[in-house]
């Protein structure tokens, strides 16, 4: 929360990256959606609706090498985490999350 705190302009940017990164979520097929954090990569990020998320990819890139030295931290958790606790900090409501991706 004090990454976005220090910088707010952010803050919507990472709700876009969360939101990008798991819209795609079928819960009747159970797939889509996070896993493995894909939006990370040029083929994702090229698509028009992900325009400027390569940004918001770049912030998240040292927090990810910082907590995932000694903990199971995946990219997909990382995207999602940043943008619930990016609505916390802008003074949205607290939103419930959890770790649920094991894919790097």
């Amino acid at each position: 929360m004090e990454y976005v705190a220090a910088n707010p302009n952010k803050g919507p940017t990472l709700v876009r990256l969360a939101w990008h990164s798991s819209g795609t979520y079928d819960k009747m097929m159970k797939n889509g959606g996070s896993q493995k954090g894909t939006i990370r990569f040029k083929e994702e990020l090229d698509h028009g609706a992900n325009a400027g998320l390569d940004l918001a990819v770049a912030w998240m890139e040292p927090y990810y090498k910082k907590y995932n030295r000694d903990a199971d931290l995946s990219y997909a958790d990382l995207y999602t985490f940043a943008g619930v606790t990016a609505i916390e900090a802008l003074k949205g409501p607290r939103i419930p999350w959890r770790a649920g991706s094991r894919s790097r």
